[in-house]
């Protein structure tokens, strides 16, 4: 039995009955089509429209577009749509940033910068930004906040994407931000369930591993997730993610082969999620495309199981018609029950009554009118951003007190872009060239890194001690983005000699930033000045010439251990 009146949903007795009037009123088709919440890309040939042909969904995604052209579709499918879509985004770093948002959007900062900062201020404030401007456009779902726990070093997911390794920080940033979300009239949806950060591989990939033994879990992603429901998440996200110990504490008899991921498990999502934590609110399982899901069992039985096993929604699909059709053939062979469905179509109308889309629907307020935009990257926001960033970057490593740095003691610098992100032709970011812009600005003389013209490189004539003579500093601006389908977050140099890594800081002083993965002193131990910054951002690259002139003091604590647990990277 659902308890529409009470958490998350609080809903009222017009609510209520709105609620059971809608579901009573609804074909078999009509139900269904709730179940699935689809994905709009920024793409040649996306035809928003033929996500309509067979079913009416339930939710759509979208993916990073212009604000005006986001809001524009959102309004094309709430006025398609005789009951009101949940619309959801990545709203992960702001408006912007990241794998979701507004392209136009304010680039806030990583959820691990903010943790940086140590001030629930800053999580609040990431939950502002995103929630203002998502709104704006017509986003009443954030897929965030993300309290995965980034235990592992090694894993290739979780990362900056995280508020770090400290369960209690994780809880305080993400309330923040759901208090945000909150008070912008949007759904929240806590991830990565049952908690990404332990294992070394990618649910991208394969159905990745918490092997956390109970006690274990309990006291760390259990008390981060029991303490998202009982301050009133509304949604969870249930990833392509095993919990081996709790699924055999639930079901003694498992065998190994059936122990299956959250988006499949109904131990996960049925006993441990809904009976011993406690949850009411809406289960959406994680992307379907992912091969965590896709190997688990053969999709037209795990399209059904996914509802029956405890997810209310689907999340997207791989050939809609086929996805759909399975979904009705599960029903019609008893994977799916009639009364599972009604209980899963009745949370995902109770979720959309909770935000008052019926009303708005009503009232023809589900999308602001085009003024609405005028909040993306305004004043204020951009004004967050820069004193986010000039409290979260942190100085990691200094022992040999290089920093800070002046033009008198040190003008000719040598600057070395490590990125994996579009360069222009001289190998630049767009935030790399504002940083160097920056540093000339401040009185340095900046010359770019040319691994060929190194000694020992390609075309290198030039011997270590002039390379000596001819700079004061090398100075490293590293920015390789941890991405889904990376199976790596290592720095990979342009040979195997690594010409272009600090291989001469005993003979030239080096000071490595790394904006992006908090981790690469595993890869630089040689180096005596590091720092972390967290995102790769104009604000930040900004924030950071101020840091390293002196100009302003190093607030930012470390989220996470950046030494690794080694004991060379301290030296």
């Amino acid at each position: 039995m659902i308890d529409l009146k009470g958490k998350p949903f609080y809903l009222n007795d017009d609510g209520v009955n709105w609620v059971q009037d809608t579901l009573a009123g609804m074909s078999l088709e009509e139900k269904v089509g709730q179940l699935f919440c689809e994905i709009v890309w920024d793409k040649p040939g996306m035809d928003i429209d033929s996500l309509f042909e067979t079913i009416q969904p339930g939710g759509i995604m979208f993916r990073p577009d212009s604000g005006k052209n986001i809001q524009s579709s959102i309004r094309y499918l709430q006025q398609k749509s005789k009951i009101p879509m949940l619309i959801a985004g990545n709203l992960e770093r702001g408006g912007s940033g990241g794998n979701g948002g507004l392209k136009d959007g304010t680039y806030y900062g990583s959820p691990m910068q903010v943790a940086a900062t140590d001030d629930e201020e800053c999580g609040y404030k990431l939950g502002l930004v995103a929630c203002r401007e998502g709104a704006a456009v017509g986003i009443n779902w954030t897929f965030e906040p993300i309290i995965d726990i980034d235990i592992n070093y090694n894993n290739p997911i979780t990362n900056v994407r995280t508020f770090g390794s400290d369960p209690d920080r994780i809880l305080k940033m993400a309330k923040g931000y759901m208090k945000a979300a909150y008070e912008n009239e949007m759904a929240v949806s806590i991830k990565h369930w049952p908690g990404d950060g332990v294992d070394f591989r990618d649910q991208h990939l394969l159905a990745s591993v918490n092997s956390m033994s109970v006690q274990e879990w309990d006291d760390t992603f259990g008390k981060v997730y029991k303490g998202m429901i009982d301050a009133g998440a509304n949604t969870l996200m249930a990833s392509h993610i095993k919990l081996p110990a709790y699924s055999r504490k639930l079901n003694p008899e498992i065998q190994n082969k059936d122990i299956m991921p959250a988006s499949l498990s109904s131990e996960l999502n049925n006993k441990l999620l809904r009976e011993q934590l406690g949850f009411n609110g809406l289960i959406v399982s994680d992307a379907t495309q992912m091969a965590g899901f896709t190997v688990a069992m053969k999709r037209e039985d795990a399209v059904p199981t996914t509802i029956a096993a405890g997810c209310d929604m689907f999340l997207f699909t791989i050939n809609h018609k086929e996805d759909v059709d399975y979904m009705f053939k599960g029903i019609e062979r008893g994977i799916l029950s009639t009364e599972r469905l009604d209980e899963a179509v009745t949370r995902i109308l109770a979720l959309k009554a909770s935000l008052k889309l019926h009303e708005k629907q009503a009232s023809n307020t589900l999308v602001p009118d085009e003024s609405a935009l005028s909040i993306l990257k305004c004043d204020e926001h951009i004004q967050w951003a820069k004193e986010c960033a000039d409290q979260a970057i942190t100085l990691v490593k200094n022992t040999e007190g290089l920093i800070p740095i002046s033009p008198e003691r040190c003008k000719k610098v040598l600057l070395c872009v490590v990125t994996n992100e579009p360069t222009d032709d001289a190998g630049f970011t767009p935030e790399a060239l504002r940083f160097k812009t920056r540093l000339e600005e401040a009185g340095f003389h900046v010359d770019d890194f040319n691994a060929e013209s190194m000694p020992g490189g390609l075309r290198g004539n030039i011997s270590i001690k002039e390379l000596g003579e001819k700079y004061d500093l090398v100075l490293y601006y590293a920015n390789m983005r941890v991405a889904s389908n990376q199976t790596s977050v290592r720095i990979t140099w342009s040979d195997f000699l690594g010409e272009d890594a600090p291989k001469y800081a005993r003979d030239i002083p080096v000071i490595f930033i790394s904006t992006s993965n908090p981790y690469h002193l595993l890869d630089v131990p040689m180096v005596s000045a590091y720092i972390n910054a967290y995102s790769s951002n104009t604000y930040v690259a900004e924030a950071l010439v101020e840091k390293l002139t002196g100009k302003s003091e190093f607030k930012g604590i470390n989220p996470v251990d950046p030494f690794c647990g080694l004991w060379d990277t301290r030296l």
